[in-house]
């Protein structure tokens, strides 16, 4: 007799029942991974490893160099961007008041990832890049909690997804202090925390190329310069 294993939805577990009476079990939203084994013992293990891997996606990022992913059906893509045009003194050097900044995020449904669902920007004077980096993941976060399925969140910034999986967490344990000096963006990492600890057993993150073939990242890197053109 088979045994099937399912995982991701409220029917999470075990099932040695015939597949008719199983199937229905993973009709649902969001929709569950599920698999057929001629063992129980066989499906525990897959089961378990499952579980496992999902438990840590959220503290771990894939690498995409050339931008281009298979996007899962029915998980949400939410990709970020922030952005300054920092005249300062001299190219990198400090942010005038009068600076533009901006960050933006775009959704998007697996498998389709050329038209989004839902966009939103912010511009401002005289924030940094990081802190916009930090802002578009804030505000994708918060905009994730709008709906039940899994989502994935595609940054080109490393700065951000080395944080968000392993630099805040360190932070966190440590009474939020770091040896080095003050934590830049603390209030907004301290919310970030929160938020992905609530979430943590549907997110996972992606770090794509900036500026080169991903539409997504295309897309958000366009709404923040506009959102700066308004400004």
């Amino acid at each position: 007799m088979k045994t099937y294993a399912i995982i991701g939805n409220q029917y999470e577990g075990l099932y040695t029942q015939p597949w008719s009476k199983v199937q229905p079990l993973t009709k649902t939203r969001p929709a569950p991974k599920f698999k057929g084994f001629d063992s129980k013992a066989s499906a525990q293990i897959w089961f378990d490893q499952e579980k496992a891997s999902q438990n840590l996606r959220h503290r771990q990022y894939t690498t995409v160099y050339d931008g281009a992913f298979t996007a899962e059906p029915q998980r949400y893509y939410i990709f970020t961007d922030g952005g300054n045009r920092n005249t300062g003194n001299h190219a990198g050097g400090h942010v005038k008041p009068t600076d533009k900044a901006a960050w933006a995020i775009a959704i998007y449904q697996g498998p389709n990832l050329t038209q989004p669902l839902y966009t939103d920007s912010q511009a401002y004077l005289g924030r940094t890049n990081n802190d916009m980096e930090v802002q578009a993941l804030l505000h994708a976060l918060e905009a994730a909690e709008k709906f039940t399925e899994p989502f994935t969140i595609v940054s080109d910034s490393k700065y951000v997804l080395d944080t968000v999986t392993n630099w805040m967490y360190n932070w966190q344990r440590a009474g939020w202090k770091k040896a080095s000096g003050p934590i830049a963006n603390l209030a907004s990492w301290q919310k970030i925390f929160t938020l992905v600890t609530a979430q943590a057993d549907r997110l996972a993150f992606i770090w794509v190329k900036g500026h080169a073939s991903s539409a997504g990242n295309i897309m958000v890197d366009q709404l923040l310069n506009t959102a700066m053109d308004q400004l």
